[in-house]
């Protein structure tokens, strides 16, 4: 299989040696004149041994995996052995399944370098089975922290948020290829800074390296990084700005909550910022940023999110901020009850619903003329919440789901919406500058950002012009400088400008700058303080305006900013502050499930995610397995699940009503206790075990919805039911030590997912001791894994 020949990652993907599988069988990649560039760039680093930077304003691109593939396939070519590595470090759960399709001449990749992954302790775990191991690995990971100083090569995925101490593993001498959509990532001026190259993109230049080359194209129809339409459609997007009709109270409110958020920032700024302290600004600026992308009203937003200490309803926004300011001084005092009145007026405002008459307008039109489009907004809640806000108006034409998605920001940016490029694409508000690429350089030939009115016009204005001001800079550096260096010819600048400009509407008129609210500073952030660099020691610590639990909690109607708390030490010296009746994952000898804290005994093992006890270990799961375009709809088809059981639950109809409709008629159903229903209906059990009891319920309930979604819903529930028994039997596996079958890891075998694919982010814990007495912490330091014991935990607690 191995014979000698050139060696770099460019040779091996031009020659045919690094393949992937289509639906046509094993094909060779195509290139377009964007994958030929990439490529020489990166082997030209590699032969410089200098680390590299890759700024790629492109979602849904495979890069990463691919580069690591090559790099793995060039190193079989160069060494005449299979015994070789490669790490890629990435959240992206496509990036593990791509790996498993891709193939060195006619076999498969893996079965001769197969997949590992990293527990929890640092070890190598190879994940499923080779066929002819001879001890290589292709290590995916999310974690930098574990997978830094390994042999081989090393591919960074920065996409989407920070992926770790990035700048540590640059200032150790390790050679990396970081590769991200940003052109405000920190992380290329730590590649600068040690001796690196820079590459960039700009869309100028990524239409113009579109085309398709190779005659072996046709045979496979595949492009190796990026498909061509996608990068035509980047590189050549028109983008726009809508404002309503008339005067919006939301765009004033949205202006003053801004304005509240940096005089906070500079308060803090001014005193100094602990972690606890820097945790509640980051909320409260994530609060903001759902508040600017948000297209329903706030409590339609509510009905989405689920329940629980950790997660924040906008109701709650103004009560929690207003808790913080009872709980300090002086001017802190004023600057968290200024935010507190800002949240009220927003939540005011935001009930006109001021930008949904946007979307329908967009919306109806796509109809008229039968192209393809997507609405892109905050997070999943907000998904689940516009799509039933599209349904149930009468302003909303049948059939818009047809031609038209409802998609989160991330998603979009992360690889996890397929069929792209679309002709249009609608964002709810200014996004994040984490996400700033997506309008930039945006998957579709049209680009339209709406908004609450001429303030907030201005502000989406200024995001696109400075990325794009920022992306042709990085481009300008490539082609005078990183080109000159590495001796790899960068294309050549485009002299087309007007595609750079942005237009603002109001109805059908084109506004003129003059009429736009002028502003100064930061489009992206009311304040210069780095709260995310103070905060960067919890899980995501610098993604941009996260999703992150409230520095308050409600307790009996009120919310408080401290609680009370139990102490779990654990075998490891590590502890939690945990409320006695928060919920963890426990497993107690063969049992296991979800119990309240107090319950923990010494012994016990607990399933924490990302450190922490706030995340449910199955919705993680499911969450995870979601990443994938083929189960993208399975978190919101669960989430929908339980919101009409919820609305069930709330008209109070008995279970014994519910059981005789559902025996009752031509097909009825095998269940034949109350109970069963009564679990659905308090949450015991995730849902049927058979698919068609969704429609039965559904019937018997009267939802008229839920019987449209029956199908799907039942078969969301029922690959839960499969998950929820994978995860048993691999916690299991990881407590006794056991080795998993094959056939009980895997969860998808046609795109090589394995539950440990899922389990990444999960870590176990033994208990060592419980201490039950009640101690006054802040709600910023609960349900989050601690180390010191003893110098830590006295300063958690209030006096």
């Amino acid at each position: 299989m191995i014979e000698q020949a050139p060696s770099g990652l460019s040779s091996v993907v031009r020659q045919g040696r690094l393949r992937h599988k289509a639906s046509a069988g094993v094909r060779r990649f195509a290139t377009t004149g964007f994958d030929n560039e990439l490529l020489a760039a990166v082997d030209a680093a590699a032969a410089a041994r200098v680390p590299l930077a890759l700024v790629i304003p492109l979602p849904a691109a495979n890069t990463p995996v691919v580069l690591g593939a090559a790099a793995l396939v060039a190193e079989v070519v160069r060494e005449g052995r299979l015994s070789v590595s490669a790490t890629v470090v990435s959240r992206r759960l496509s990036q593990r399944a791509n790996y498993d399709q891709l193939y060195i001449g006619p076999d498969r990749l893996a079965d001769h370098i197969p997949r590992a992954r990293l527990t929890a302790d640092g070890n190598m775990e190879t994940v499923g089975s080779a066929r002819h191991d001879q001890g290589g690995r292709m290590l995916l990971t999310s974690d930098l922290g574990r997978a830094a100083g390994r042999g081989g090569a090393l591919v960074i995925d920065g996409t989407g948020g920070d992926p770790g101490d990035v700048e540590a593993v640059v200032r150790g001498g390790q050679l990396v290829v970081y590769v991200t959509d940003n052109p405000f990532d920190h992380i290329i001026d730590v590649i600068r800074s040690a001796g690196g190259v820079l590459w960039a993109f700009d869309p100028p230049a990524l239409a113009r390296l579109a085309g398709v080359e190779g005659a072996h194209y046709n045979e496979s129809g595949e492009v190796l990084a990026a498909p061509s339409t996608l990068l035509a459609a980047a590189g050549a997007a028109r983008r726009a700005v809508w404002a309503p009709d008339t005067y919006s109270s939301l765009d004033g409110a949205l202006h003053d909550a801004w304005t509240a958020l940096g005089n906070l920032a500079a308060v803090v700024k001014a005193r100094g910022a602990d972690h606890d302290t820097a945790h509640g600004l980051r909320w409260a600026w994530g609060t903001l940023a759902t508040y600017s992308l948000l297209a329903t009203t706030p409590d339609h937003y509510d009905r989405y999110q689920s329940g629980g200490p950790y997660s924040t309803t906008l109701r709650e926004a103004a009560g929690h901020a207003r808790a913080v300011a009872g709980n300090r001084s002086g001017v802190a005092r004023e600057a968290w009850a200024h935010v507190a009145d800002a949240f009220t007026q927003l939540h005011t405002a935001a009930g006109a619903a001021t930008k949904l008459s946007l979307v329908q307008f967009w919306l109806n039109a796509l109809s008229d003329d039968g192209r393809r489009g997507l609405v892109v907004t905050r997070n999943r809640v907000a998904v689940s919440a516009l799509t039933a806000a599209l349904e149930e108006s009468t302003a909303t034409r049948h059939g818009w789901r047809e031609h038209v998605r409802v998609v989160s920001a991330r998603d979009v940016l992360c690889g996890r919406v397929d069929a792209l490029p679309v002709d249009t694409m609608l964002v709810t508000g200014p996004l994040p500058r984490a996400y700033a690429s997506l309008v930039a350089a945006p998957p579709a030939n049209e680009a339209i950002t709406a908004v609450a009115g001429a303030w907030e016009a201005s502000r989406a204005v200024r995001q696109i012009e400075a990325t794009l001001r920022s992306l042709r800079s990085l481009r300008e550096e490539t082609r005078t400088v990183s080109s000159r260096r590495m001796g790899v010819p960068a294309a050549p600048a485009s002299v087309e400008t007007e595609r750079d400009a942005v237009t603002v509407w109001r109805a059908e008129t084109a506004l003129s700058r003059a009429e736009l609210i002028a502003t100064d500073g930061s489009p992206w952030v009311p304040f210069s303080l780095d709260v995310l660099a103070i905060a960067a020691s919890t899980p995501h610590g610098r993604d941009d305006a996260p999703d992150v639990a409230p520095p308050a909690r409600a307790n009996e109607g009120a919310a408080r900013a401290h609680i009370h708390a139990i102490t779990v030490t654990f075998a490891d010296d590590t502890y939690l502050l945990i409320g006695p009746n928060d919920v963890v994952y426990r497993r107690r000898g063969n049992e296991s499930g979800r119990m309240a804290a107090k319950s923990l005994l010494p012994g016990d093992v607990i399933a924490l995610v990302d450190s922490t006890a706030r995340r449910d270990l199955f919705d993680t799961v499911i969450d995870a397995l979601s990443e994938l375009p083929k189960y993208a709809p399975l978190a919101m088809l669960i989430a929908f699940w339980h919101q009409r059981i919820t609305r069930v639950r709330d008209r109070g109809v008995t279970v014994r009503q519910i059981l005789a409709s559902m025996r009752a008629g031509p097909d009825p159903t095998g269940i034949t206790t109350e109970a069963a229903i009564g679990h659905w209906l308090r949450g015991l059990v995730a849902g049927p075990a058979d698919p068609a009891d969704v429609r039965r319920f559904a019937v018997a309930v009267g939802d008229r919805e839920l019987v449209q979604r029956a199908d799907a819903v039942g078969r969301a529930l029922h690959t839960s039911r499969v998950l929820n028994r994978a995860v048993g039997r691999w916690l299991s596996a990881q407590i006794t030590g056991a080795r998993m079958r094959n056939d009980d890891a895997i969860v998808d075998s046609e795109l090589g997912v394995h539950i440990a694919d899922l389990l990444e982010a999960v870590s176990l814990h033994q208990v060592a001791t419980v201490d039950p007495r009640l101690t006054l912490v802040t709600a910023a330091a609960v349900g989050v894994l601690r180390t010191a014991v003893a110098a830590d935990a006295p300063n958690q607690a209030v006096s």
